[in-house]
């Protein structure tokens, strides 16, 4: 691996199938909004803006908003598994079941 693969790894957060997807949504978005003279004109500065945004996150492979979710993902602390918090000293035998087992004699 290079130098210049391991530095883009962590720059881009947008692969190379989803960059294309966003370009031809971006461009899609843009000339139907100019196209389209029966859509009001809101709904045309939303598509061109949905658009743009779209075409940049396409051209420069970052999206922010994918950054901020794995952010939040990488802040969130796993949560501990139900046994180990319920029974955090005792062996399995222990442990009461929950099904109609019978212990053997």
């Amino acid at each position: 691996m290079t130098y210049q693969d391991t530095n883009v790894s962590k720059v881009e957060n947008v692969g190379s199938l989803d960059r294309v997807n966003r370009g031809i949504a971006g461009m899609t978005l843009i000339m139907a909004a100019t196209l389209i003279t029966t859509i009001p004109s809101a709904a045309a500065a939303g598509m061109v803006a949905l658009g743009v945004y779209a075409g940049l996150t396409a051209v420069i492979g970052w999206d922010p908003l994918y950054a901020l979710v794995k952010a939040f993902q990488q802040q969130t602390p796993a949560q501990p598994s139900a046994a180990v918090t319920r029974y955090p000293h005792s062996r399995m035998e222990d442990q009461p079941s929950s099904g109609s087992h019978k212990k053997a004699a």
